[in-house]
Parts: structure tokens; C-alpha cells; sequence
């Protein structure tokens, strides 16, 4: 590495250039070799739109699209020809590239000197784009030279180029990675149901409230399902009720890639429903299965106690959800986090299920036998864990 090389692999600096140093300009090639179109969406956006964004949300001074690439927006740039002066620091890069925000950020805080010039490789070698510490014109081609000397912490892996329909899985994992909105830790449930439900979720144009609405729906769909109480009813009403979770935490996710591009990302209110959904659902399903359980032939006294019981759970869980309503946090009526409490314990959780709602993924499997019993003693131990937080808190952590 030569002695002049960038103050990018200097550990622990983060300074912006003074106040004399010009912040880099982003130019956007066409991609010729590659068999995906650019209009390929990754999460909602094309590759080249988030690219953008993230240029732009770091401190990038310009953006240039080159002939034959696809503007993203007539705000986001303008469109040069091939030989237009840049006369700067600048990024040149494919419109099939991805390249994570901080990696930018760092080209922003630590630019290069001016006859230096260095490019990004992806983990397969193939140049995704190449950082100029000055570049005079927009180039015709992609210009090739030494790879970048990465700091510690940053890769090949933090760069992505789609070239083949096999380059998409790279190319997303980096985009969810980078933008932090689902856990890292590889899992069956990250792989098969959270990031296909966040891609399908993200891909929706209509407005964040209808997510929100949906989540709704389907929580509020656990009581009349509940109210059957037994046989495939009882398996439907908790996959409702994990679906809805599930959707209402990832609508958390969607306002980040939404707002990260400069888009809708809805309005407080739907963000507390959003966050209720929860407790919404669980006091739902355990009013509806508390009632099939009291729809039995039982003696009085027992069903009294499960009256009780489920009453109680129910109303636990109205509660935090009126809490969260008026955007209270109520800590002290929300559910324990399961990897915190398996940690306490000293049992370590199964990575396949990293990123699951694992209280309501335990229901699930307690209602296939289709009976209610199951499912409505789980509910209950949660109550009696909102309980316990309550009784042994500290005095005012509940709110008024």
C-alpha cells in the first residue's frame, strides 16, 4: 500500500475534510455486462436510487448520471455526457452496485489525494466501482486500478454488483445489513419467512398506514377465530396472530427504508397502533379462548378460576396496549425479551430462530393439536410475566 494512501484506512479517525477539501462527487455508469435490469428493484428501490440516497445522505457534493444509465429523479442529479467535467474527488460506480452508507461516509470524512485512485471489488473480484481523489472528466468506462486498502471492520462483502439473477441474494442481504433493519444472525426464519416478508412488504407502494391497517386486521382476526376454541380454528387464530406480530414489527423496518430514500414514512399515530398490535392480539385471543374453554360443561368453581385467569390476562394486555397508544413505553407491562431471560438463565436460543417473535411462534406450535388449553396457558404465563414486572418494579416505572 503506498505511503499516500487514504487516510480511509486511518483506525478510529472520522473527521470531515477541512473546510478547503471539496466533498466527492457520485458519478453513475451503466452496468454493460449486466444481465439484470437496472430497473430491478431491491427492497423497494432500484440499486442505483439507493446508491443515491445513501451518497446523498452522507455528504456527497453531486450526483452525475452518464449516458445510457437511468436517472433516478430529475432532483437527484443531472445527466452528463461522456467527457463533462467533474474536476473533484469522485465516486464512479455502477448502477448495479450497492455499497454500504459507511463505507461511504468514510470516502466522504477521508478523501484521497488528488493522483490517487483506487477501486472496490466485490467478493467475487469483479470492479463495482473506483474512488478518485480527483477525477477531471465522466469517463466512457469503468477505469480499473488497485484495490482499495479497506480499514478494519470493511470488505468486499460491503460492496455488491448484480451482474446474474444469483447476484440478487448478495446484493439484498448487504441492503438489510446496511440499512440495519433485521438481524444479522443467519436463521430459517431471516431466510424463509422475515426478509420475504419484508421484501413483499417494502414493495408496496400504497401508503405505510395500509401496513399498519393490516397488522391490525390481523391481530383483530385472532378473536373471532378464538372464539371457536377448538380443531383448526384454534391453529388459525394463532398463525393470525403471529403474522400479525410479525408484520407489525417489520413496518419499523419498512419506515426506515422508506425514510433512508426520502419517501412516506407515515405519521406518529400509525407508528403507536403499529406498535400495538401485540398486546392487541394477545388480549384477543385470550378473551376468545378464555370463552371456549367457559363454553364447556365445567363445574362452577373451575369455571370461575379460568374466568379469572383469562380476565386477567386479557385485561394485562388492554393495558400496555393503552400505555403504548398514548406513547407511553410501560416497560414494566411488557412481555420479557426471551434471548435477554435465556441469557439470564444461561441457556443459549437456537440461531435458526434469530429474529422470530418467539412467544407467538411458541403458541403456534401449543395450538396444533387444536386444542385451546395450550395456547391459553402460554397467554397466561405471559399475563403472569406482565404481572410479576409490574409487582416488582419500581415504584412509578408504570406511568400514572
Amino acid at each position: 500500500m503506498p505511503e499516500s494512501a487514504p487516510a480511509l484506512a486511518a483506525a478510529g479517525r472520522s473527521e470531515r475534510p477541512g473546510s478547503g477539501a471539496r466533498a466527492p462527487t457520485l458519478v453513475v455508469l451503466p452496468d454493460g455486462d449486466a444481465r439484470v435490469p437496472a430497473t430491478t428493484e431491491l427492497l423497494g428501490a432500484t440499486a442505483s436510487a439507493r446508491l443515491v440516497a445513501s451518497a446523498r445522505r452522507v455528504g456527497f457534493d453531486r450526483v452525475v448520471f452518464a449516458p445510457g444509465t437511468l436517472a433516478v429523479a430529475a432532483d437527484d442529479g443531472r445527466e452528463a455526457a461522456t467527457g463533462d467535467r467533474v474536476d473533484g474527488p469522485a465516486l464512479v460506480a455502477y448502477d448495479t452496485a450497492t455499497i454500504r452508507a459507511g463505507l461511504l461516509e468514510l470516502m466522504v470524512a477521508h478523501p484521497l489525494e488528488d493522483g490517487e485512485r483506487f477501486t472496490l471489488y466485490d467478493t467475487l473480484g469483479r470492479p463495482v466501482a473506483t474512488f478518485f481523489g480527483h477525477l477531471a472528466h465522466v469517463p466512457a468506462i469503468l477505469p480499473i486500478c488497485e484495490e482499495l486498502p479497506y480499514p478494519e471492520g470493511i470488505g468486499p462483502g460491503d460492496v455488491a454488483r448484480v451482474v446474474d439473477r444469483e447476484d440478487l441474494r448478495g446484493a439484498l442481504n448487504l441492503v438489510v445489513d446496511s440499512e440495519g433493519v433485521f438481524p444479522s444472525t443467519p436463521s430459517m426464519w431471516r431466510r424463509w419467512i422475515g426478509i420475504p416478508t419484508l421484501r413483499v412488504m417494502a414493495a408496496h407502494r400504497a401508503p405505510t398506514a395500509q401496513l399498519e391497517l393490516l397488522a391490525l386486521v390481523l391481530v383483530a382476526a385472532t378473536l373471532p377465530l378464538s372464539l371457536v376454541g377448538a380443531g383448526a380454528w384454534c391453529l388459525l387464530a394463532a398463525v393470525c396472530l403471529l403474522l400479525g406480530v410479525h408484520t407489525s414489527k417489520l413496518i419499523k423496518s419498512v419506515r426506515v427504508l422508506r425514510g433512508n430514500l426520502g419517501r412516506e414514512v407515515g405519521d406518529v399515530a400509525g407508528e403507536r397502533l403499529a406498535r400495538a398490535a401485540r398486546p392487541l392480539g394477545h388480549a384477543a385471543m385470550s378473551g376468545g379462548l378464555t370463552y371456549g374453554l367457559l363454553a364447556a360443561d365445567r363445574a362452577d368453581i373451575a369455571g370461575l378460576v379460568l374466568l379469572a385467569a383469562g380476565a386477567g390476562a386479557t385485561v394485562l394486555a388492554l393495558v400496555q396496549a393503552r400505555y403504548l397508544l398514548r406513547g407511553r413505553e410501560a416497560p414494566v407491562f411488557a412481555l420479557p425479551d426471551a434471548h435477554a431471560v435465556a441469557a439470564r438463565l444461561g441457556v443459549r436460543l437456537p440461531a435458526l430462530v434469530e429474529g422470530a417473535p418467539l412467544f407467538e411462534l411458541a403458541i403456534v406450535f401449543a395450538a396444533i393439536p387444536g386444542h385451546p388449553v395450550a395456547p391459553w396457558a402460554i397467554l397466561l404465563a405471559g399475563a403472569a410475566a406482565r404481572l410479576w414486572r409490574w409487582y416488582a418494579g419500581p415504584l412509578g416505572a408504570a406511568g400514572d
